[in-house]
């Protein structure tokens, strides 16, 4: 990928998949709205993202099947080492358990091959246009951790204590003291690590958590599912899974149906 300076900025696709159709497909669907790179396993998408990462890289196109690491195995490391970009994997795998492990391990969304062209750039379109607004709240295309670098270890235990206790009425402070920073550093230091403030970090994890609870149990009512994953109103949840899903958790779960 050729690094771009100045002018607006054009969202960055990273195209993962070993099958040289399906790279040129998505390619020549996406090209005319985002900038693609491709890559045919996961070792060459790893060494595009530490070479370039939060600068030309906003979403992740990953197909479950690769050569010796699957798209799972890409989601894991994009989302321990790069937790602002979002991925999405794609597979000719129509299980709902696989669907299940993929929005558990973090994924922004799943697709099915073969992939509806609508559903595709509704798909790229949302995602994109969210990670845009996260880099210009940044204050600069190259703030935040754009070094390819792993995360801070002291941000990383807070990562990790918000993954396992997100259903909690965390706050703040017991964030802070997890990462063993004072309120103030600790902001500082997240901010500059993940790209996005604490709170946004912590309804991504709830949202993803919702949908693999929407996704799982067609039997939740929705106002259960957002109390399981730490929503005390549940205005405030649809409000806040509409904005970064693009659909509310009724029409998410309808959506699951009808693919």
């Amino acid at each position: 990928m050729k690094m771009v300076t100045g002018g607006p900025h054009v969202p960055g696709v990273l195209v993962v998949d070993d099958e040289p159709l399906m790279r040129s497909f998505l390619r020549e669907a996406l090209e005319a709205r985002v900038r693609v790179v491709e890559a045919r396993d996961s070792e060459q998408a790893i060494e595009i993202l530490q070479a370039y990462a939060r600068e030309q890289v906003d979403l992740v196109l990953a197909d479950y099947v690769l050569p010796t690491r699957s798209g799972l195995d890409l989601l894991q490391i994009t989302k321990r080492r790069w937790p602002w970009i979002p991925v999405v994997i794609l597979t000719a795998f129509g299980s709902e358990e696989l669907a299940v492990l993929a929005l558990r391990g973090g994924a922004s969304d799943y697709l099915r091959k073969p992939i509806p062209l609508d559903a595709l750039l509704h798909t790229v379109g949302t995602l994109t246009a969210r990670s845009n607004r996260t880099s210009e709240n940044d204050g600069s295309a190259g703030g935040g951790n754009n070094t390819g670098r792993a995360v801070h270890p002291n941000i990383e235990r807070a990562l990790s204590f918000m993954r396992k206790h997100f259903a909690r009425a965390i706050t703040l402070t017991d964030v802070a003291r997890e990462a063993g920073l004072s309120r103030f550093h600790f902001c500082r230091l997240f901010h500059h690590e993940t790209g996005v403030p604490f709170h946004e970090y912590l309804h991504v994890v709830r949202v993803a958590q919702a949908k693999e609870l929407l996704a799982a149990d067609r039997y939740l009512r929705v106002s259960e599912v957002a109390y399981a994953v730490g929503f005390n109103d549940l205005s405030h949840f649809d409000r806040t899974f509409r904005k970064m899903v693009g659909h509310s958790p009724s029409e998410y779960r309808k959506s699951l149906r009808c693919a």
